[in-house]
């Protein structure tokens, strides 16, 4: 097939990843990218390489679009510019591969959602793991319903995120930036691809599950403005979400789910998926895994190879659904200090161990969220110590 004609918004950080992928995909042909941020040794040394690659750079993404012939943006930029820029190429009738997440506030991300499906294009989200081979392998399994009737997902990531990196950008850690919603927090930033996984797994429909209430909380130890610790409880309607998230590691430990039915179980981590069915042998899914899986299949689509994205936006707005719920749930974000957080690690794995929110294992720190409905989810645009 003809390659689609493909440009980049946003050239190191991330988007040092992205520019690798489209430089070297046969099926992406690299037209033009564009930074704001050139004065910067980072962005500066990223121009140098495309520059050196042939690819024509610009200051900004209007000036890119009106030079180049693209077909397709990916953008990788700090995610408070991911709606504007995507609604900018819409507008402009270009598919759309926007780092995750795709908004930050989900009525946001529902309109792009409508603008997208009106004008047939394609905005894919780079949620990495959602095409993963293991994954889409387990997720299978799931919608045959081998597992039988979902009853429990159990989410857990424990990293480790230290002060210098929440000084690395004037973006980090922050509400808001260049007066956009930034929320820059362990959900919306870390997290983000692990609880598109919860929904994706959290459901026998094809279709990531939506919660139809959840209860959150979320605690602050690094002096940033977001959290860099939450939990949540949710119910997805088949199953019981039970996510939990951090940055306050000692290095960085657990990325995985647990997938409990009536019928057996399923372990889900960055690398394999093991299955337990009552009665049978255990099954292993462990194929290599594709970081560039959802730039071809994007690239499939446009071409008519494939019918489907692996990562639409209609899907992945349900995570962003979901943490503005946490947010409203959750109501403030306190301080937490070094030593009251103590031994984060143990006491997430046995808050997940056990089902329990962190204010339900008797921390002096812990305060209890509000149950919020589904009704309520797309009205966050803020909190109240804002």
């Amino acid at each position: 097939m003809d390659p689609v004609r493909t440009a980049l918004v946003g050239i190191s950080g991330i988007g040092g990843y992205h520019r690798g992928i489209i430089h070297d995909a046969d099926y992406m042909d690299f037209v033009g990218a564009c930074d704001v941020w050139y004065d910067r040794p980072r962005v500066a040394e990223a121009a140098e390489a495309l520059k050196e690659q042939g690819v024509p750079l610009f200051g900004g993404i209007a000036e890119m679009l009106h030079e180049v012939d693209a077909e397709a943006v990916v953008i990788a930029t700090p995610h408070p510019f991911h709606a504007p820029y995507t609604d900018f190429c819409l507008d402009r009738d270009l598919h759309v591969l926007v780092e995750k997440p795709v908004t930050i506030l989900a009525a946001d991300g529902m309109k792009i959602v409508h603008k997208a499906q009106t004008r047939n294009l394609h905005v894919a989200v780079d949620f990495q793991y959602a095409g993963y081979n293991h994954s889409l392998a387990l997720k299978d399994l799931i919608c045959n319903g081998d597992l039988g009737e979902l009853l429990e997902i159990v989410g857990v990531m424990e990293w480790k995120r230290t002060d210098e990196y929440y000084q690395r950008a004037d973006w980090a850690g922050k509400r808001t930036y260049d007066d956009l919603p930034c929320w820059d927090g362990v959900l919306m930033n870390q997290a983000v691809h692990l609880l598109n996984s919860s929904l994706q797994m959290g459901t026998r429909e094809r279709a990531r599950a939506i919660p139809e209430r959840l209860q959150a909380e979320m605690y602050r130890v690094h002096d940033i403005e977001c959290e860099d610790t939450a939990c949540i409880r949710a119910d997805l309607g088949e199953a019981t979400l039970h996510f939990y998230a951090t940055t306050c590691c000692d290095a960085d430990h657990r990325t995985t789910l647990d997938i409990i039915g009536t019928k057996g179980r399923a372990s889900w981590d960055t690398s394999k998926a093991v299955v337990q069915i009552e009665g049978k042998d255990e099954i292993v899914f462990d194929m290599p895994t594709d970081r560039n899986a959802i730039h071809a299949n994007l690239a499939n689509c446009i071409r008519g190879v494939e019918k489907e994205l692996l990562a639409p936006a209609s899907e992945s707005v349900k995570p962003t659904l979901t943490i503005n719920a946490a947010y409203l749930s959750s109501g403030s974000i306190p301080r937490v200090s070094w030593d009251e957080i103590g031994d984060i690690r143990s006491l997430m794995d046995q808050a997940a161990e056990e089902r329990k929110l962190l204010s339900e294992m008797g921390v002096a720190w812990g305060r209890t969220g509000e149950v919020i409905e589904q009704t309520d989810f797309t009205t966050f645009t803020g909190l109240a110590d804002d």
